[in-house]
């Protein structure tokens, strides 16, 4: 494929279409962000952003979408550069990259943001949602501290839609654990539709908790003993706060990362589907069985097969407009909470610079949604959430409820 200056790299694929007319009006960009031991100059930034473009072909594209089928197209000029004011707290870099859309053209759909620190850097990378996920997007702020050393990466190819990925899978899943249980029983109250809010521009509400290392540590142990998974006790803390504040029933949407659920390539795209569970205010007291029923209820979810049924559904009817795709995103995300957990940060080159990683960090426009983006690095989980519709003290009643699920007798 030619990817010189204005030549067609590809068509979307059919998710990737479907997200990119839902943004014709509902602007999606993601933040994820670096906090490293050293002062990273920005000559040397631009230069690593470089070497990243390279190493990522999506991340110098733009959205063509005057073709009959929108295509990505080769952008011309570097990733944006933009360097805050010294020590600028990350959380207001995030929220005010949330009011700054990203648009189709020129492109390319990515963006960094420096902030000088003494004696650190921060470093903020920003995706369109067309062309990354989470899981992509971390591999690419990796991929850029990489960089940063002095490491030089082999250019990649372009990645595929996952669409076509999936259709020529045919490998097992990443075992999750056996299912504790038969299938849930559908409940009517997870079909309901979400609402849209037009796009205002205006900054989110940004919180965020670091979970000590100890915490961290009693947490995996607990959720193996317990046959259950962090990301499910996640799902079931974020559950119990919501049903302490009064609401019956609560929907957590977890995107599925198709790299380990289906095994396909570790690339800077879109490679994920969402999975979505539900909890009953009665059925919320031992909170351990509520983590493994919802382990349960995600990994129905995961399997290759039903994520290939899912993919060939959007595939063979995909929205024709923005309306059909805001109506489809409505329907399938809906949810209380999102969390979006990208696992533990692979160690690799320059990694021994990284003092901490948040997010990713977004906001959807759907009314009363809370967005939580969970990662884990040098032994410690840290969650980020952004919202436009505050619950008081969320994030760290959610660290409070792990720490009790995971408290040990003394001497333990």
């Amino acid at each position: 494929m030619d990817t010189s200056q204005g030549r067609t790299v590809r068509p979307l694929g059919a998710f990737e279409r479907t997200i990119d007319l839902y943004m014709h009006r509902n602007p999606v960009q993601f933040s994820l962000v670096a906090e490293l031991s050293h002062r990273v100059l920005p000559g040397s930034a631009a230069a690593a952003l470089a070497v990243l473009r390279v190493r990522h072909p999506l991340l110098g594209v733009a959205v063509d979408r005057t073709a009959p089928q929108a295509v990505f197209r080769a952008a011309d000029g570097p990733i944006p550069l933009e360097a805050a004011a010294d020590g600028t707290p990350w959380q207001s870099v995030v929220a005010v990259e949330q009011t700054r859309p990203i648009p189709p053209e020129p492109g390319p759909l990515v963006r960094a943001v420096l902030v000088p620190g003494e004696p650190g850097s921060t470093v903020v990378l920003t995706f369109a949602h067309q062309i990354a996920d989470g899981v992509g997007g971390l591999r690419a702020l990796l991929d850029l501290v990489a960089a940063l050393g002095g490491e030089e990466p082999a250019p990649g190819g372009v990645p595929e839609a996952q669409e076509d990925l999936l259709a020529r899978s045919g490998g097992a899943a990443e075992a999750d654990g056996p299912a504790a249980g038969p299938p849930p029983e559908n409940d009517a109250r997870m079909d309901a539709p979400g609402e849209l809010t037009p796009f205002s521009g205006s900054r989110p509400h940004v919180d965020a908790l670091a979970l000590d290392r100890g915490l961290t540590a009693r947490l995996v142990r607990r959720c193996r003993r317990e046959r259950a998974s962090v990301h499910a006790a996640l799902c079931a803390a974020a559950a119990v706060v919501f049903h302490r504040r009064g609401r019956e029933y609560v929907r957590v949407l977890s995107p599925v990362d198709l790299r380990r659920a289906a095994g396909l390539p570790d690339e800077v795209a879109v490679r994920f589907a969402g999975a979505r569970t539900g909890s009953d205010v009665d059925g919320a007291g031992d909170f351990w069985q509520l983590a493994r029923r919802t382990r349960a209820a995600l990994s129905l979810q995961r399997t290759p097969d039903a994520l290939r049924a899912g993919a060939a559904a959007i595939a063979g009817q995909p929205p024709s407009s923005s309306a059909e795709a805001e109506a489809m995103m409505a329907s399938a995300t809906a949810a209380d909470v999102q969390i979006t957990n990208l696992g533990v940060a692979d160690p690799g080159p320059g990694m021994e610079a990284v003092t901490a990683l948040w997010g990713p960090a977004q906001t959807t426009q759907l009314r009363g949604e809370h967005v939580l983006g969970v990662v884990t690095v040098g032994g410690r989980l840290r969650m980020t959430e952004l919202t436009h519709d505050p619950v008081a003290g969320l994030v760290p009643e959610m660290g409070a409820v792990l720490a009790e699920a995971c408290a040990e007798p003394p001497g333990a």
